[in-house]
């Protein structure tokens, strides 16, 4: 089983490494080969909303700067894994990012979800489990909470939790089934 771990790497602090060495070992206990990458402000650049990665290469973004790597050790994988501060209630401008930049794995039409909201139907017949870890020092019980629930409304079969300590990380983890995820994301 593979698992890719995604950080941002503006923001590895004390609490981050804490984490990651948390994450790293329950993954490798769990059975994982565990590959890493740190993504920063200069790392790559925003979608330009350009639709290149749905006309011109389908299902590949035409920016040449380390997205292409990044999506094909995600979708390789079987779970991927966010490390995010939380900044206002949400995950970080980088990881966020990266979350936009998934774009190429859909398709470029739009369907109707169970709520009413619309969503680009995914392009492949199954998709790593994703799980997004926030953290942050004194992070409220409510800011841990609404991190959460946005989370869970935008990325319906993603787990999201907040970082408090190595034991609750640990269970979130091992529960996390190890088969990949088919339907809408």
């Amino acid at each position: 089983m593979q698992a890719y771990v995604l950080s941002d790497e503006e923001f590895h602090t004390g609490r981050y490494e804490k984490l990651y060495g948390t994450v790293l070992a329950a993954l490798e206990g769990a059975g994982y080969e565990v590959s890493h990458a740190a993504v920063g402000r200069g790392t790559l650049r925003c979608c330009a909303g350009c639709f290149g990665c749905w006309v011109q290469k389908p299902g590949e973004c035409i920016v040449a700067d380390g997205i292409g790597e990044i999506n094909r050790s995600s979708i390789n994988s079987d779970l991927v894994v966010y490390l995010s501060p939380v900044v206002f209630g949400q995950f970080s401008a980088n990881i966020k990012n990266v979350i936009d930049r998934w774009l190429p794995n859909m398709l470029p039409f739009f369907i109707t979800r169970p709520d009413g909201s619309t969503m680009h139907p995914p392009r492949y017949r199954d998709y790593p489990r994703q799980l997004i870890i926030g953290y942050g020092d004194d992070l409220s019980e409510e800011d841990a909470q609404l991190f959460c629930d946005i989370t869970k409304k935008h990325r319906g079969s993603v787990e999201a939790v907040v970082y408090r300590d190595d034991e609750s990380l640990n269970e979130t983890i091992m529960k996390i089934p190890t088969r990949r995820i088919g339907g809408l994301l």
